[in-house]
């Protein structure tokens, strides 16, 4: 017996020792294109044995010959490798954004891909000093436009793909953020620093699979994930921002030259000012001093990402603080994320699931367009306009002599008063969350489901203290021992579903001699349900008791000792409303070789917002492309790495009438409200008169597309030409006000042709001899687009806007305004130019011209430069646009004579003609119609820009040195973003979205210095 356990014991003993000596030390680096990759995870396939690479992406692992290596990290393709007697092992991973194009509702990789689609990395946005997800997107795509009505913090973006395909409708692209559409107010409280690519799809062949809400495009939003076999890996990045005004380039009058303006005048207190009591004058206030302020932000995102054998997770919470540069205005937000992916031993079971929780607080300041009594109290018009001669200094006192005065509204120091006990806020709590499975019944077929959920909830709040002097000046204008003080508060919320189930089968066959597939056919099949509700309730107050006022309270109602004065009951209202969309599609698609692909998409979709037989609309794609490098005839043409050949046609539908979500719907439905009253009764009157006969727009669009690779891959790009026809464009017509108060009617009226072209490119102009060498990458990108309205269904076949029409042969709303001449040289009066070509004082609106320009651009791109040179880094990135004006009514009244003793103007004016200046570009002080007659071009002015978008300059620490403070990398930069613009434009930013500048937030420039730590 002890013999026989001696033998067993030796018997284990050389196993052990056969298996020790079996296992080999793997040591390696693993790298991309760009340098080694740190933080990659090694492991042996079909075990649990694990290890990471190094900052300098090395590594090292315990493994047998047989074993098969798996290198892998987020964003790029696993690689495998079998170990056999090797004991070094280097890998290159490919990335996977650059492989792989996220394609509607799955991916593909760029070879095989027949659509027309940009993808910008974390990497390209993850750093930039802009709030906004949406915004560092600007200039990186060509044909992407993006712009803000507002500098404001969390101001929304009006994103526009290959220009305006719509008059009333939506003009926004579809938001997709992992597989679940969001409305397009999401980027307010999704991360930037959780978003690992954003996919911009823009042909036929890569929307029409969305039917009715791809047509003006779609950009996907892929966010961060762990991976498999990874160890917990914890990021930090911090940032602290500095805003600031950008000035503008007016010539305004100081105090001095002001108050002897009014003296010559006799207007205002210059008139009451001897010449020594104007020399003396010692105050020259610049308002925008006062009401704008150096803005300090913040920013703090701690990320946390691991993974095992079967599940891997990313989580992350995020705090901004951004202060914006006018007082009084401000965002705060929150947000926590969480992605968690599963999968069976045998990966034939998948399950993603995605879970934001977003809420943000802002605090803003009203922008109006229009000149009203209003605007007299608002800082942003103050800002600019106020008085020179005016003192802030002690307005808590001085402002006692303007309540109750009739002047109140030219005094600065009420509005300063406004900006500190007086607001606007809005909060918002935003919750996305999605689940996506699929699960392989064989080799062939797949199926899939995916559910998601987007729910929002706001509050706005917007209050005047009855302890303020804005509240006590209104109340002056009531009646005596009244008091004033308003509040408004409004709630709504809004609950969107999503619901996609989905078969597919995938098969190969037909080999080829060299080894390469044959043929790959793929087909899928989709039933999709979309709903979405919303709910709306508000309130407003006027007189409120100061001894119980509070911000959000309204416990504070004063009722007034008149009882026959209504001014002081609260009014309420509430609103609600839903839509809903079910779908049935599918794809096909067929590639030969990877030299020839072809695939076709078809889609119906019936919509709430329509009726009858115009419910259901059908929409398609077909697409091709030839792989040009891998004919035989392109072997031996060693500079050509990737020629890739795209064509595509399609139509895609659009059913969103309005420009939000909710704002029309039932529009085939006549609807009531009350509001008037008749013998003392109260009547119905009709709100909106429906349109059963309202049909679908339509989006066609054809596509020509090059992809290109050159150089050994130094030099990649895409060229695309596009034509795009929007038919039945949903636009009001005119109807009789005997038939409906508003005068209008939602109906199809004509139709829009866009065309344009696309160029994006990149080269690797210095690449480095060492991973700490020299590096010089070059980047560029340029669209241009041009619009037509070729089909107007309208009276005289021309919709009249004032300043603009929409009519048949010219640019969809191109201006429409007077030619302005110049001055008169004989009187000093304007002179314009009439419809038969000559001079006049007196333009009509017969005299009115189409100009040839618009607000969309007609070139736009970007361009810049990325360099390495051993630790430090450096960036930047220009864009710009050209083709564009707009109106500058801040000049108009700035140069405006009878504004003066109420707001600043233009010391330009003190050229005016005399009759000893007669050749002059400004007109007599005298002038007789300087306000009269219908709109010119003389403020008409191009807002074409160049400007330095972003800029940075940064520093890798060596990893020895982190070693001893247990940091696997680190790195530190300074940003900065709309550093410089270059412009005729004289106002404070000529990249609005708003037909004029006119009480526009200023768009800040930022600077900023951050940290990213890896542990």
């Amino acid at each position: 017996m002890k013999t026989k356990f001696k033998g067993i014991l030796t018997l284990l003993l050389a196993l052990v020792a056969q298996v020790a000596f079996a296992q080999q030390t793997v040591t390696g680096t693993v790298s991309d294109a760009d340098g080694p990759v740190g933080g990659a995870t090694v492991s042996i396939k079909g075990s649990n044995t694990f290890a990471s690479t190094n900052f300098d992406g090395e590594y090292s692992i315990q493994a047998n010959p047989e074993d098969v290596l798996v290198f892998s990290y987020v964003g790029y393709d696993a690689k495998e490798e079998t170990v056999g007697n090797r004991t070094v092992i280097d890998v290159t991973l490919s990335s996977a954004l650059e492989e792989v194009v996220v394609q509607a509702y799955r991916t593909s990789s760029t070879k095989r891909s027949n659509i027309a689609a940009n993808v910008i990395t974390a990497k390209q946005i993850q750093d930039r000093p802009n709030a906004s997800a949406i915004q560092r997107l600007q200039g990186q795509v060509p044909g992407l436009i993006i712009q803000t009505a507002s500098g404001q913090p969390g101001a929304n973006s009006t994103i526009q793909l290959r220009g305006v395909s719509s008059i009333n409708g939506n003009t926004e692209p579809l938001i997709i953020i992992d597989g679940i559409p969001v409305d397009e107010d999401a980027f307010r409280t999704i991360n930037p620093l959780d978003i690992e690519s954003q996919t911009v799809l823009k042909d036929a062949a890569a929307t029409a699979i969305y039917g009715n809400r791809g047509a003006n495009g779609v950009i996907i939003i892929k966010t961060k994930g762990g991976a498999y076999n990874q160890e917990l890996q914890v990021s930090y990045t911090g940032q602290t921002r500095i805003t600031e005004l950008i000035d503008t380039e007016y010539d305004l009058f100081n105090s001095r030259d002001y108050l002897r303006l009014e003296n010559e005048r006799g207007i205002g207190l210059g008139a009451t000012l001897t010449d020594a009591e104007i020399n003396a004058y010692a105050v020259n206030t610049d308002w925008s001093d006062t009401f704008y302020r150096t803005g300090f932000s913040q920013l703090h995102n701690l990320s946390l990402r691991s993974g095992g054998k079967n599940l891997n997770q990313f989580t992350s919470v995020n705090y901004t603080y951004e202060e914006g540069s006018l007082q009084a205005s401000d965002l705060q937000r929150f947000t926590v994320r969480n992605n968690l992916n599963i999968k069976s031993d045998n990966d034939r079971f998948n399950l993603a699931t995605s879970l934001q929780v977003g809420y943000s607080k802002n605090n803003s300041q009203s922008e109006p367009e229009t000149r009203n009594n209003a605007i007299y109290f608002n800082s942003i018009y103050n800002s600019n306009f106020g008085l020179p001669y005016f003192d802030p200094n002690n307005y808590d006192t001085r402002i006692e002599e303007w309540v109750g005065s009739l002047q109140a509204r030219l005094s600065p120091y009420v509005t300063l008063d406004n900006i500190l006990f007086n607001g606007n806020r809005e909060d918002e709590m935003k919750i996305i969350a999605g689940a996506n499975s699929s699960y392989k019944i064989s080799d062939n077929w797949t199926a899939r489901y995916n559910i998601g959920v987007d729910y929002r909830q706001q509050t706005f709040l917007r209050y005047a203290d009855p302890n303020s002097a804005l509240a006590r000046v209104r109340a002056s204008f009531i009646g005596p021992g009244e008091v004033e003080g308003f509040q408004t508060e409004s709630f709504f919320n809004d609950f969107r579903f999503n619901s996609t189930a989905s078969i597919g089968y995938k098969k190969t066959f037909g080999a080829n001699e060299d080894g390469s597939n044959g043929h790959t056919i793929l087909a899928n099949g989709y039933v999709e349900y979309v709903k979405a509700h919303f709910k709306s309730f508000g309130f407003s107050q006027t007189g409120l008791d100061p001894r119980t006022f509070s911000p959000g309270n309204d416990g504070g109602a004063f009722i007034g000792d008149n009882e026959d004065n209504d001014e002081f009951v609260p009014t309420v209202n509430s609103g609600k409303g839903s839509t809903g969309l079910f779908s049935y599609f599918a794809e096909f698609d067929y590639d030969y070789a990877d030299k020839y692909g072809f695939g076709a998409t078809i889609r119906r979709d019936a919509s709430s917002r329509f009726s009858g037989d115009n419910k259901w609309g059908t929409f398609w794609s077909v697409a091709g492309r030839w792989n040009i490098s891998e004919e035989a005839f392109m072997k031996d043409v060693n500079w050509v790495n990737s020629l890739k050949l795209r064509a595509s046609y399609g139509s895609v539908g659009n059913d969103r009438i309005a420009s939000t979500y909710y704002g029309a719907l039932n529009n085939t439905r006549t609807l009531f409200t009350t509001g008037l009253s008749y013998a003392d009764n109260q009547t119905f009157v009709r709100s909106q008169l429906g349109n059963a006969d309202l049909r679908w727009e339509s989006v066609n669009t054809a596509n020509l597309g090059l992809d290109y690779e050159l150089f050994n891959r130094r030099l990649r790009g895409t060229l695309d030409f596009y034509n795009r026809k929007t038919t039945d464009l949903f636009s009001p017509r005119s109807v009789s006000t005997l038939v409906i108060a508003s005068g209008t009617q939602q109906a199809n009226i004509g139709d829009l042709v866009n065309r344009g072209i696309e160029l994006g490119a990149r080269y690797d102009l210095i690449i480095p001899k060492s991973n700490k060498g020299f590096d010089l990458d070059i980047f560029a990108n340029v669209s241009y687009n041009e619009n037509e309205v070729t089909s107007i269904d309208a009276p005289d076949g021309i919709i009249d806007n004032g300043s603009s029409v929409i009519q048949e042969g010219a640019q969809l709303n191109e201006y429409f305004v007077v030619p302005y001449l110049g001055v008169n040289p004989a009187n000093g009066n304007l002179l314009f130019l009439d419809a038969n070509g000559n001079p006049t004082e007196a333009p009509t609106l017969d005299d009115r011209r189409l100009t040839g320009t618009d607000t969309v651009p007609d070139f736009q791109g970007g361009f810049g430069f990325e360099m390495n040179y051993n630790n430090f880094f450096f960036e930047t990135q220009f864009s710009f646009m050209t083709g564009l004006q707009r109106f500058d009514f801040n000049q108009r009244d700035y140069y405006d004579i009878n504004n003066l003793g109420q707001t600043q103007l233009s010391s330009d004016l003190t050229r005016s003609w005399t009759p000893t200046n007669r050749v002059t570009d400004m007109p007599s002080l005298a002038a007789t119609n300087i306000a009269t007659g219908p709109l010119s071009d003389r403020f008409l002015i191009d807002s074409d820009f160049l400007r330095v978008r972003f800029m940075q300059l940064g520093y890798n620490f060596d990893e020895a040195a982190l070693d001893k403070i247990f940091l696997d990398s680190a790195r530190i930069y300074v940003n900065a973003e709309n550093l410089v613009t270059w412009t005729k434009w004289l106002g404070s930013d000529p990249e609005s979205t708003r037909l004029s500048e006119y009480n526009r937030y200023p768009t800040p420039r930022i600077f900023s210095v951050g940290i990213d730590l890896q542990f």
